[in-house]
């Protein structure tokens, strides 16, 4: 069976979504396509794109095309993949290296169209490597902004911003100085906080007498289904 060389693409942000400075996808299939051309003669069946788009390059656990990719190259039909950069491959270096270690038992060699150095040898890999850490560090850098822009968000308007919602609270759109945003409010459920602020007060009482007492009254301690998808209810215990 002849192999085909794979061409891996992705963008952690949508092309759908206007305003953002990720690689285009359509850029990236180019430029991996005029690789594979400037070695001659290219037919369609000798390659195969793989394409995630809007997928985070932090793990492969949500990118089904690179997770079918790997099971292709499992399978022997991949002889060597194609990215215009390695961090479209992967920005997490521990993820990174485990698959490449796996490739390399396939004899499948990962080739970067941006960084083109050898990684056959150990100043190769040397490079690769110091490239995936500062791809890395880039990304929870960005993270880090983001979450540090929504407490600054929360902290100027009051509104909640999504995320973690505590037992006992739920989102509800409200107008506050002439701005419109969600607030965290009582829920049908927050008599059941108060329950258990009551009896837990008392000297003789244990957490399990708490529980106990739930049961014994059935009384409803289920949590709400969330939404938005974002929202995450919990319950301090």
């Amino acid at each position: 069976m002849k192999k085909i060389t794979a061409i891996y693409v992705r963008r952690s942000v949508s092309d759908k979504d206007k305003g953002n400075n990720s690689l285009p996808i359509d850029s990236q299939k180019a430029d991996c396509i005029r690789y594979l051309e400037n070695g001659g003669k290219l037919s369609k069946d000798s390659y195969r794109i793989y394409c995630d788009d809007g997928k985070s390059g932090k793990d492969i656990a949500h990118r089904p095309a690179f997770q079918q990719m790997m099971t292709d190259a499992r399978n022997g039909l991949i002889d060597k993949i194609i990215v215009k950069k390695y961090d479209r491959f992967s920005r997490n270096m521990r993820e990174y290296l485990n698959i490449t270690d796996e490739l390399d038992k396939y004899g499948v060699g990962v080739i970067s169209l941006s960084e083109p150095f050898n990684t056959e040898t150990k100043e190769g890999r040397m490079m690769r490597n110091n490239l995936l850490n500062f791809a890395e560090f880039e990304r929870e850098t960005i993270a880090a902004r983001v979450a540090d822009a929504y407490v600054t968000r929360a902290m100027e308007t009051g509104f909640y911003q999504g995320g973690k919602r505590y037992y006992g609270y739920e989102p509800e759109r409200r107008t506050i100085n002439g701005k419109t945003g969600s607030v965290l409010v009582p829920s049908d459920r927050a008599n059941v906080i108060q329950i258990a602020y009551e009896l837990y007060q008392k000297p003789d009482v244990s957490l399990k007498d708490v529980i106990d007492y739930f049961r014994e009254n059935a009384v409803d301690t289920s949590r709400p289904s969330c939404s938005p998808e974002r929202d995450i209810s919990v319950m301090d215990g």
